[in-house]
């Protein structure tokens, strides 16, 4: 493992310190299977290992919460 490959437990505490707000791990792998989310860029035996810089860029590129408000009528 290098400084470039996240465990799932270093790629929720990056959003919840980039964003200031957790996501469950079961939520992460929603998103993974979903394609909403990068999938691992590698096992190490069982364990997934994400790419920094692809999670990094998803952080920078996720709505967020209420973004899309304009599909529900008011």
């Amino acid at each position: 493992m290098t400084d470039t490959e996240l465990t799932l437990s270093e790629v929720l505490a990056l959003i919840e310190a980039s964003t200031g707000k957790a996501i469950a791990s079961s939520t992460w792998r929603s998103y993974v299977a979903r394609g909403q989310a990068p999938k691992p860029a590698r096992h190490l035996s069982r364990t997934p290992l994400y790419s920094r810089e692809d999670i990094e860029a998803w952080i920078a590129g996720r709505p967020g919460s209420g973004a899309r408000t304009d599909l529900y009528p008011r």
